[in-house]
C-alpha cells in the first residue's frame, strides 16, 4: 500500500515538472537539408555551396540559368529510424519501447528526399518524405527522456526580384504537413503510466511566409553581401510545443576573398529567436572552399560544429557532413543529380 502511494506521488511530481519538449528551430528549418546540415544558419548568407533552393529566397534572383536538383540525404543512426516509423504507425510493442528506454546515448537520425527546380527570379521545391528521430536521455538519477519522431511532406516556392542598385528582395512560401510523436517524460512515468498518451500521434499543417533581403556588390573585389531574413513565421491549424510558430530573425554577411586557386567564401550569421539569451548564442561562422570538383565546408557556433565536403562530377554529386555538439555526433551522406 505504501509503495503504491509513493509511486502515485512520484508520478504526480514528475507530471508537474514534465512538459512537452521544445526543439531547436533547426528541426523546423526550411533550408535544403545538406546545406542546413553543413553550413547551419550560415547558409542564409552564403551562396557558393549550392544544392536545392537557396536558404534565403532573395538569392534566387541571382540565378543565371535554370537548374534542376534531386537530393537524397541519409543520416547516421539509420537503424533507429525503424523505431521512429513504428512509433508513428502505432505499431511499437512493449519490447521495442523497453529497448528504447534502456538506451543512454543520444540519437539524431534523418532521411529526406527532395527535388527542386529554379530559374532566374523563381524556384519551387518538393520534399515528399522526411523522417526525423531525435532522442536524448537526461539525468541518470531521475531518468528523463526527451524525444521526437516526425514524418514530413513539404512544398515551397520562392519568388525574388532585383529592385534597385544592388538590392534583391524575395519571398518564400512553405507548406508543411507533419505527423509526429514527441514528449518529455520520466522513464518511471512511461513504464507505470498510460503509454498510449505519451506516444500519442499528432498531425499538424503549417504555412510559413518567409521574406528575405539581399544587398550584393557583385562587381566589387571580394563580392561582399549582406542579407536578412525572417524565417519560421506563419500560421498553423493547431498549437503545439513541438512545432510552434516562433519566428526567428537572421542577419548575415559574406565575402569571397581572392585566392590563387579555387573559390573561397567566408560568412558570419546572427540568428535571433526565443531561445537566444546572449550575443554568443546568436553567432555562427562558416568557410567554404572549392577547388575543381571538390568543395569543403567548416562551420561552427558556440554549441555545435560541422565539417563537410561535396564532390561533383558532371551531373552527379555526393557529399558527407560531420556534425557534433556537446552530447551528440552525427554523419550525413548526400547523393544528388543536377540537370
Amino acid at each position: 500500500m505504501l509503495l503504491r502511494i509513493l509511486s502515485a506521488l512520484f508520478l504526480t511530481w514528475t507530471a508537474v515538472f514534465a512538459q512537452a519538449a521544445t526543439y531547436s528551430p533547426a528541426i523546423r528549418d526550411g533550408g535544403s537539408r545538406f546545406l542546413a546540415r553543413s553550413l547551419g544558419s550560415a547558409c542564409y548568407s552564403m551562396d557558393s555551396l549550392r544544392r536545392g533552393l537557396p536558404c534565403n529566397p532573395a538569392y534566387v534572383a541571382k540565378e543565371k540559368s535554370p537548374r534542376f536538383d534531386t537530393d537524397l540525404l541519409l543520416g547516421s543512426n539509420m537503424e533507429y529510424l525503424r523505431e521512429a516509423e513504428a512509433l508513428l504507425n502505432g505499431t511499437s510493442d512493449e519490447a521495442s519501447v523497453a529497448k528504447m528506454f534502456s538506451r543512454r546515448e543520444a540519437v539524431d537520425g534523418e532521411i529526406s528526399i527532395e527535388a527542386s527546380f529554379q530559374r532566374p527570379t523563381w524556384g519551387i521545391s518538393v520534399e515528399p518524405y522526411r523522417l526525423v528521430y531525435i532522442y536524448q536521455f537526461e539525468n541518470s538519477s531521475l531518468p528523463m527522456v526527451d524525444m521526437i519522431a516526425s514524418e514530413e511532406q513539404s512544398i515551397k516556392a520562392q519568388l525574388a526580384s532585383f529592385t534597385a542598385g544592388n538590392f534583391y528582395a524575395g519571398l518564400q512560401l512553405r507548406y508543411t504537413h507533419v505527423k509526429y510523436v514527441g514528449n518529455y517524460f520520466s522513464v518511471v512515468e512511461a513504464l507505470a503510466g498510460d503509454r498510449d498518451e505519451l506516444f500519442e500521434i499528432h498531425n499538424q499543417d503549417i504555412l510559413y511566409v518567409e521574406p528575405g533581403l539581399l544587398y550584393a556588390w557583385e562587381e566589387a573585389p571580394w563580392e561582399p553581401q549582406i542579407s536578412a531574413m525572417l524565417s519560421q513565421w506563419g500560421v498553423s491549424d493547431k498549437k503545439s510545443e513541438q512545432y510552434p510558430i516562433r519566428p526567428q530573425g537572421l542577419l548575415g554577411a559574406s565575402v569571397k576573398p581572392a585566392v590563387p586557386l579555387g573559390l573561397l567564401e567566408v560568412g558570419v550569421q546572427f540568428q535571433v529567436h526565443n531561445e537566444t539569451e546572449n550575443f554568443q548564442d546568436a553567432v555562427r561562422g562558416a568557410v567554404t572552399y572549392q577547388l575543381g570538383v571538390l568543395q569543403g565546408v567548416l562551420s561552427a557556433s558556440q554549441y555545435d560544429q560541422a565539417a563537410a565536403f561535396l564532390a561533383t562530377y558532371k551531373s552527379f554529386s555526393t557529399g558527407l557532413s560531420y556534425w557534433s555538439e556537446r552530447e551528440n555526433k552525427s554523419v550525413f551522406v548526400q547523393f544528388g543529380v543536377s540537370l
